[in-house]
């Protein structure tokens, strides 16, 4: 029952599986293989991801996230401005068998630990 309201005010409140910004790092620089999804706005992402991150606003999940058709074997790291919107992605990823962390503090904690991000100007749905 969604009662109208949109999925992520429907799910849990509670701890997430958070990755901290060195560790991430960490397997970016191993290269481990991971599926990055960025759940802020299409401006947000426009102005810079970490990594491969593929677009997937929070605002239009669940569609968004199906329509990466993700790898259930791989862990999937998401990303927000601050944190807060990538738990309800990964509650969700988690809720259907997948391996998901938030990203902890989110691109702005990202930042403030001195990593940096590219810019995406590709145009996104």
């Amino acid at each position: 029952m969604n009662n109208g309201l949109p999925f992520w005010w429907q799910l849990p409140f509670g701890p997430v599986k958070e990755i901290d910004p060195d560790t991430f790092h960490h397997w970016l620089v191993e290269k481990r293989a991971i599926q990055i999804i960025d759940a802020r706005t299409n401006l947000e992402y426009r102005q810079g991801t970490i990594g491969d991150a593929r677009f997937a606003p929070l605002t239009d999940t669940p569609h968004s996230i199906e329509r990466l058709q993700l790898d259930p074997a791989l862990p999937v790291v998401v990303l927000c401005r601050t944190g807060h919107r990538s738990r309800p992605g990964t509650r969700w990823l988690r809720s259907k068998g997948y391996e998901a962390y938030s990203l902890q503090g989110g691109i702005t904690n990202w930042l403030h630990a001195g990593y940096t991000t590219q810019p995406n100007s590709e145009e996104k749905a």
